[in-house]
């Protein structure tokens, strides 16, 4: 009997071990704020590490009641918003499943006064189906789930590490890209299009659950704003290869029937000047405060406004 239960101490031990230093570190806030890591180191590698799951526990932690859904795009949109008043639910790289699966697992934990979503054409399609949000949400389930996942033990030795080694200096930050970088992810962006557009089809499932989102924030009077982003020139020059035009009007008209929409993606000044864009897909910093600006003030002038 001694045996035994020695050999299951052997056994519990290390988990035991592991479990208090999870809690120690919690790299992702799970115990909101017990963690002895800073703030701002947490929120650099974990979010780095699995932004989902970073995201996501930070909402539960501290609900707002005006939500940001989408991609990379709309992160950086996020990036130039009044972020004590908005959460961000967006996720680079996010499919549209994810984001009507992030709108109704936040509206079990706040009912909100505002939603922005941004939709881009390439989102809305039956086969942009990513589902990394279920996979968090079941990932945060418990602390066991919680603890005993690759993210939570990746930034756990992260943060260990930062504690125990010195900080390097921060290099000092330039104000121009490197323009060969930009050039050579410039022409990557462009040559990806097919992943995104050679197939795609239109989504009945999609169309149905935002029809959803928007008749129960009709109902519980909340205000849905749809944002399309702006892509660069060259990016619209190549979409021309796929005959978009009768898909792309399709979507617009369906978006107008959510809600209101800012459409920054149009013929305009702002498409075609590169230096508004960090690739053609993705644009800069001053463009984001720009966005921003006309819909918090409901005045477009790098957009076209159509409310519902």
């Amino acid at each position: 009997m001694k045996r035994f239960i020695g050999n299951s101490l052997y056994f519990v031990i290390p988990f035991v071990v592991y479990s208090l230093i999870i809690a120690f570190i919690d790299p992702f806030n799970y115990l909101d704020g017990f963690s002895i890591t800073s703030e701002e180191k947490r929120e650099t590698i974990a979010k780095d590490s699995e932004p989902h799951l970073y995201k996501i526990i930070a909402f539960e932690n501290d609900p707002k009641k005006n939500w940001v859904l989408g991609d990379s795009r709309s992160n950086g949109l996020y990036d130039a918003m009044d972020q004590d008043q908005w959460a961000s639910l967006s996720y680079g790289g996010a499919s549209l499943k994810e984001m009507i699966q992030s709108f109704w697992w936040a509206t079990e934990i706040v009912k909100p006064d505002t939603v922005l979503i941004g939709i881009n054409l390439n989102l809305y399609n039956k086969f942009n189906r990513r589902f990394w949000v279920e996979e968090t949400l079941s990932r945060k389930g418990n602390y066991f789930t919680y603890a005993f996942n690759k993210y939570t033990f990746n930034a756990t030795v992260a943060l260990t590490k930062s504690l125990i080694t010195p900080e390097k200096e921060p290099e000092p930050e330039t104000e121009v890209d490197d323009p060969e970088a930009k050039k050579y992810y410039w022409q990557k962006k462009l040559k990806e299009t097919d992943k995104f557009y050679k197939n795609i089809t239109y989504p009945d499932q999609y169309k149905k659950q935002l029809t959803e989102i928007a008749e129960y924030c009709k109902k519980e009077d909340i205000k849905l704003i749809f944002w399309i982003p702006p892509l660069h020139k060259d990016y619209h020059d190549v979409l021309e290869q796929y005959d978009l035009k009768e898909y792309t009007e399709r979507f617009r008209s369906d978006m107008r029937a959510f809600g209101d929409v800012f459409d920054f993606n149009y013929d305009s000044k702002l498409i075609i000047d590169s230096q508004n864009f960090r690739d053609p897909v993705h644009f800069n910093a001053e463009i984001a405060r720009e966005i921003e600006k006309e819909i918090r003030n409901y005045a477009p002038s790098h957009s076209k406004l159509y409310r519902h």
